[in-house]
């Protein structure tokens, strides 16, 4: 195991547990947030959501983008990757924008929750798949 496969391995049990905690936990408490204070509230966790999962993202993106240019394409990877970059900025950051100018709005929420699972699905994925990838390579 390489020095690469080590840090994917950690961001990829980093994201399974966060986004586990953010499908069943976090998104869905917004609905009991008091409407008087989700804006404030909403703005301090988006900011420091953002400082927590931004580098993870981009160093995540940045290995692959790595092997790629190395003539090492890992397709099981670089596709869920993607998909998951998609997700993020054409679903979700919609909706917290939509939250943070409008205040509350279950609507918004639900959505958020919704659509979210397709992150929640391909960072499971791709977790489980590095995991059986080690495992097998650890194995011969």
């Amino acid at each position: 195991m390489n020095g690469l496969t080590g840090l994917q391995i950690i961001i990829d049990s980093g994201f399974f547990v966060l986004i586990w905690l953010v499908q069943l936990i976090i998104f869905p408490s917004f609905r009991y947030t008091k409407e008087e204070c989700f804006i404030q509230w909403h703005t301090r966790y988006t900011f420091l959501m953002g400082l927590v999962v931004s580098p993870f993202m981009l160093t995540q993106a940045g290995i692959e983008g790595f092997l790629f240019f190395q003539n090492e394409v890992r397709w099981w990877r670089l596709v869920p990757i993607v998909l998951i970059w998609l997700a993020t900025f054409i679903l979700s950051v919609p909706c917290h924008r939509q939250l943070q100018k409008g205040g509350k709005d279950l609507s918004t929420i639900n959505r958020l929750v919704a659509t979210n699972w397709i992150r929640t699905i391909l960072w499971s994925l791709l977790f489980l798949r590095t995991g059986v990838t080690v495992f097998t390579l650890q194995s011969f």
